[in-house]
């Protein structure tokens, strides 16, 4: 924690007092006046409006199971006018619904992924409503635009310098409707740098539990994500040198952890990803260098880790997956405990642990390499029996069964200078 001004809120007594994002705001803005410090969220439930912003060299600390920050129910409502791109406020069919101070999130069908928007309500005139962030994209009647009270219940938008840890996030996922990750996630990052996040556990949002997306060096460890309706954990959009340590994702909706775009040099060691309705790890899309390792993954609803389809320029290369364990993965979906798709290069699959199970009548499938993959080594590895070892879809010279003759540099220690070039360099 830091060691500049420390805040305190409770619901009977700190600096700030109160039982919603309101108290929990004012005493992180506090502290943002003050150039920084720790506020101190005492044991309690707490009503989520809108996000908790965060702000550079402010770290915040719960008091672990006993602070709850909870989603409260969503609302919406059709426009009554049309928006712009860049405009700064909404027209509500339904304005009676909101108030200024409320989190909302707008998309018609022409938008999605960062083409949404996420901002807060800052004042009203009749049906309009001014808005903290200008509008991302043209959104329409005719395209059928909907503003809903979805936001992240932990939001850090170009920001270094944090410290989350100790708390509860409950994401109320049935009273809410889905928020993509690229705009939500139970705690969402954007273009941030240098943010540690442990001892946090969330539950049941209608997304992904954690999503980063445009960062550098995030630390997520000793984590839970569970019971989301999206991804458990979602490194994405070019970030570099994230670390995830001993985080548990399960009985999350889609994959534990998916890798989206571009993302690089990262570090997943001593995670749980189990009974997920995704993949274990998902990777693919330009993600890169990274060090898998002592993982347990078991019971997902696809591969225990799955490498998507791409062509050179886009596929996953240079990743060193050792030392997990995988057992009966595949439980939806049969396509091998590891599965290597597209034109991806480089992998080294070293002394892993893979039971496979069959269901429903399926084979049991230990690793499948794609037709256009290649420079696949698998060495040292322990198959469960029956099982087919290896199903080979292309050609024989692509898998390698022998010690790697070169070391892949891989993982955060190897990214080299410029690594995060083609990110804002504002955030650290």
């Amino acid at each position: 924690m830091s060691n500049k001004i420390i805040i305190t809120v409770g619901q009977t007594k700190g600096d700030f007092i109160g039982n919603d994002n309101t108290a929990l705001q004012a005493a992180v803005n506090a502290a943002t006046e003050k150039g920084g410090g720790t506020v101190v969220i005492g044991p309690g439930t707490y009503e989520m409006h809108d996000s908790l912003h965060l702000s550079s060299n402010v770290n915040i600390c719960g008091a672990g199971e006993e602070t709850v920050l909870r989603k409260t129910a969503m609302v919406k409502s059709g426009l009554s006018a049309d928006l712009g791109y860049g405009h700064f406020d909404v027209s509500l069919a339904e304005p009676d619904k909101f108030r200024p101070g409320m989190g909302v999130h707008i998309q018609d069908k022409n938008s999605g992924g960062f083409y949404t928007t996420v901002a807060t309500l800052s004042w009203r005139d009749g049906d309009r409503f001014g808005t903290s962030r200008f509008l991302n994209h043209d959104y329409s009647r005719a395209n059928e635009c909907i503003v809903r009270s979805v936001y992240p219940v932990i939001s850090g938008y170009h920001l270094a310098n944090v410290t989350i840890e100790s708390l509860s996030i409950e994401g109320n996922r049935y009273e809410n409707e889905h928020l993509n990750g690229c705009r939500g996630g139970g705690i969402f990052l954007l273009q941030a740098a240098d943010v540690t996040i442990r001892h946090v556990a969330v539950s049941r949002y209608n997304g992904d539990g954690i999503s980063f997306q445009q960062t550098k060096d995030v630390h997520i460890e000793d984590c839970v994500c569970e019971g989301n309706n999206g991804h458990g954990l979602h490194p994405g959009s070019g970030s570099v040198r994230p670390i995830m340590q001993r985080v548990r994702c399960t009985d999350n909706e889609n994959d534990g952890i998916f890798y989206c775009l571009r993302v690089s040099f990262s570090l997943t060691e001593e995670c749980e990803l189990r009974d997920n309705g995704g993949v274990g790890i998902s990777v693919g899309g330009r993600d890169t260098d990274h060090l898998i390792r002592n993982n347990h993954i078991e019971a997902n609803g696809g591969s225990g880790l799955y490498f998507r389809p791409g062509d050179e320029a886009m596929a996953g290369h240079r990743c060193q997956f050792e030392g997990n364990r995988l057992i009966g993965n595949c439980t939806r979906k049969s396509e091998g405990e590891i599965f290597i798709d597209g034109a991806t290069q480089h992998v080294h699959l070293l002394n892993n642990s893979i039971s496979p199970a069959a269901h429903d009548g399926r084979r049991a499938i230990g690793i499948v390499v794609g037709k256009e993959a290649s420079n696949i080594v698998a060495f040292g590895n322990e198959l469960g029996e029956p099982a087919l070892e290896f199903e080979l879809r292309g050609d024989e010279i692509a898998l390698i069964k022998s010690p790697p003759a070169t070391a892949l540099r891989v993982g955060p220690d190897a990214a080299p200078n410029g690594a995060a070039n083609h990110l804002v360099h504002t955030t650290g």
